[in-house]
């Protein structure tokens, strides 16, 4: 009998238990039309919680933007003003997010749930400027339920109170899914309200949508701090954007003119010996300013060959073998050369350069790179970077802060963001600028440079009565100045030169400082491209390699106008 009676209960349970729904019993909103636009929506919300969804409370989304009237395809942001949430009566505690679209007020206290049963919640919230207006007419269009709510719908009304005096000219209403032009509802007057009630309940994602005209000028039309707030939302971005483009590009140009203006360069005009004191590496960098490719480090080995300290083998043309030879005299080595020799080697007799990643070699490539920034920077080119670089992060500050205000992305906006990187890029370009010391210096090198690029036409112009004539070449000659050529990227140049004036002397030119095995060349223009091929090889190999992967009336609809949203249950 007892099992019975347990069956039973049991069975009364599972009944009570597949009874229980939740869901919305009545969503009761209303809506005060203010004079000037704005209107106060109060919602009332009664819930059945049975613990699925509404365990701590409820939430409602609003959206953040509707669709701009004035300006088709755009969005301005709703203004809400939430003034009061209750839960039965009594104060609850709540929060405001932001999820995409939607603005949502989450009601409840995370560590609290609810009693299961029955429970109202009231919302109530401002909103500015939700009247539309248009030449005939002023409409209230609003979303009153939201169509994305999580839970069924068993009534939904608006009521709707307007200004004194104000002219209902038409009415228009909306159920269903989004997009839907359902007519499930009834309409009418009371007490001096204007009331919508639906007919039937709604499911997951219907919703009530409700359309009043309004004889024109009832409502004020927007004042002009509303006028200003609306252009701020439409052009406020666009305005930050091209006042800090203006505001970085006056202080770059002020910085420029402090900083930047290179000083008076001295004319330029051949010169027959490098200035002295300086190495091919020295003239690379400071002619360059900075390091360009590879060519500093391979000009300064083969004038370490030149000198009779270095073998340079370069048989394989993925390869280069360095070999020691000890037979320079120490004072004949500049300091680059010395230096180099002490960190590359360093009791080493031999070093392969190519085929694999070489430890050694980068330690001591990377110290050769510090020393010439050291020794040939400040004194010679200052960057000015601190002035970029207080440009590059007022404009990163500037387009953060227009990002952070944009409702609407639009091609100016892009526009004047690429603006942005010219401008920065452009100043980057210009700011940098020599000392007086390093123009000159850089002047005196330019003029060697010229000499060694043009040699055959100066040697062609010396004929002429009163000309300036270049010292007579020879192989010495040649060897001297080969490194300082492939520091100055103009090697070929300057061997075609010696190949023209001395013929006997080039077809017989086997350098003593580099062996090639058994590879034959047309000429020395080929042996050094091949020899300038293997070291830039062979140098590239040695190094880190960097790694990469890739991977109203009748034309509206449910869930059209303003308000809308959605929520559910927490």
């Amino acid at each position: 009998m007892v099992r019975y009676l347990l069956l039973g209960l049991v069975a009364c349970l599972c009944a009570l238990a597949a009874g229980a729904e939740e869901k919305i019993n009545r969503f009761d909103v209303d809506i005060s039309v203010q004079a000037d636009g704005d209107i106060l929506v109060t919602e009332n919300i009664d819930v059945t919680a049975e613990g699925s969804q509404i365990r701590r409370g409820i939430f409602r989304d609003l959206p953040r933007y509707y669709a701009d009237d004035a300006h088709e395809g755009d969005m301005l942001p709703y203004q809400y003003d939430v003034r009061r949430v209750r839960r039965d009566g009594n104060k609850e505690p709540y929060a405001i997010e932001t999820e995409g679209n939607a603005f949502r007020i989450r009601i409840g206290d995370a560590d609290v749930f609810i009693e299961h049963g029955e429970h109202t919640y009231e919302i109530q919230y401002l909103v500015k400027n939700q009247i539309r207006y248009s030449d005939d007419r002023d409409e209230l269009y609003w979303n009153v339920t939201g169509n994305y709510w999580l839970l069924p719908i068993d009534e939904a009304s608006a009521r709707i109170t307007l200004p004194r005096g104000a002219e209902v000219t038409g009415q228009s209403g909306y159920t269903g899914g989004y997009g839907a032009s359902g007519e499930d509802y009834t309409y009418g007057s009371e007490d001096g309200a204007y009331v919508f009630r639906t007919s039937r309940p709604l499911g997951l994602k219907e919703g009530l949508t409700i359309s009043l005209d309004l004889a024109k000028g009832t409502i004020a039309p927007p004042s002009l701090g509303d006028k200003g707030t609306l252009w701020w939302f439409r052009n406020g971005a666009l305005a930050i954007l091209v006042a800090s483009f203006c505001g970085v590009f006056l202080f770059l140009l002020s910085s420029f003119r402090k900083v930047g203006e290179d000083p008076q360069k001295p004319p330029v005009f051949p010169r027959y010996e490098p200035p002295e004191g300086y190495s091919p590496a020295a003239a690379h960098y400071i002619y360059y300013r900075g390091l360009r490719g590879h060519q500093a480090l391979i000009s300064t080995l083969i004038g370490m060959g030149v000198k009779g300290l270095v073998d340079i083998d370069a048989s394989d043309k993925k390869s280069t073998t360095l070999t020691l030879k000890g037979q320079a005299n120490a004072a004949a080595l500049n300091t680059e050369e010395a230096s180099l020799e002490s960190s590359l080697f360093g009791g080493l007799s031999q070093l392969v350069l190519g085929k694999k990643y070489n430890a050694h070699f980068t330690t001591a490539y990377s110290a050769f790179r510090r020393s010439l920034a050291k020794s040939y920077g400040g004194d010679y080119f200052r960057w000015n970077i601190g002035y970029t670089l207080a440009a590059a992060v007022m404009t990163i500050g500037a387009v953060v802060f227009a990002v952070s205000q944009a409702v609407n992305w639009h091609g100016w906006h892009t526009l004047v963001v690429l603006a942005f990187a010219a401008l920065n890029g452009l100043f980057m370009y210009l700011m940098p600028a020599p000392t007086p010391k390093g123009q000159k210096v850089r002047s005196e090198i330019a003029g060697f440079r010229l000499y060694l690029e043009t040699a055959e036409k100066l040697q062609m112009n010396a004929v002429k009565v009163g000309s300036d004539a270049p010292p007579p070449m020879s192989t010495e000659r040649y060897e001297k100045f080969l490194p300082y050529a492939v520091a100055l990227n103009v090697e070929k140049p300057w061997t075609k030169y010696f190949e023209h004036q001395m013929p006997k002397e080039a077809a017989a030119y086997s350098p003593a400082w580099g062996s090639f095995g058994d590879r034959s060349f047309r000429n020395i223009g080929g042996m050094n491209d091949a020899i300038m091929s293997s070291m830039n090889t062979g140098v590239a190999s040695s190094l880190p390699q960097s790694s990469s992967s890739s991977g109203s009336g009748g034309g509206g609809f449910s869930g059209g106008g303003g308000g809308g949203g959605g929520g559910g249950g927490w």
